[in-house]
């Protein structure tokens, strides 16, 4: 085999272990980095290109409901405190400067998502876990409650453990 060829298959092994390593880390977070309920309120859009999906809306999403605050910053990541407030984390404070959490505290990272001009409501805060993927044939599921389980990872992000409805697992 010639020198080329070693280092083309060095190179193509090289990828798929990075690619291979990177979905293990994901896994790894969702199985393992703890755990938190959110309250979501779920939209069923229809995609013929990607199939069934749940678009979810979170509580935690809309900075209105972070006790009246109209102080958000307008560009960039944000930093969100979050605290379990009965069943649920809710927000306690938002940032675009990362805070240390206090204890039984949960410090999670956001993105600016809708139109961020003061006295709006259509300001959002994006975590990445809007959308959930039905099975397909699945179709549009029935419930009166949605509820998430979301892990938070070492770097401070959120995914999707698993979906909640009516206090039962999804799918």
């Amino acid at each position: 085999m010639s020198t080329t060829a070693k280092g083309f298959w060095l190179l193509v092994l090289a990828q798929a272990g990075f690619l291979l390593a990177w979905a293990g880390y994901h896994e790894w977070v969702r199985q393992n980095a703890p755990v938190i309920l959110l309250k979501c309120r779920p939209v069923d859009p229809q995609d013929l290109l990607r199939g069934d999906y749940m678009t979810l809306d979170y509580d935690i999403s809309h900075p209105a409901t972070i006790g009246g605050k109209a102080d958000v910053p307008h560009r960039g990541s944000l930093w969100v405190t979050l605290e379990k407030q009965d069943r649920y984390h809710a927000v306690v404070s938002v940032s675009d400067k990362r805070q240390a959490p206090g204890p039984g505290q949960v410090l999670v990272r956001g993105e600016r998502a809708g139109l961020w001009v003061t006295g709006t409501d259509g300001r959002r805060i994006d975590y990445g876990i809007d959308r959930y993927f039905v099975p397909e044939g699945k179709g549009s599921p029935r419930f009166t409650l949605a509820e998430v389980e979301a892990s938070v990872s070492p770097a401070h992000r959120l995914y999707i453990r698993r979906v909640l409805l009516d206090g039962k697992a999804y799918p």
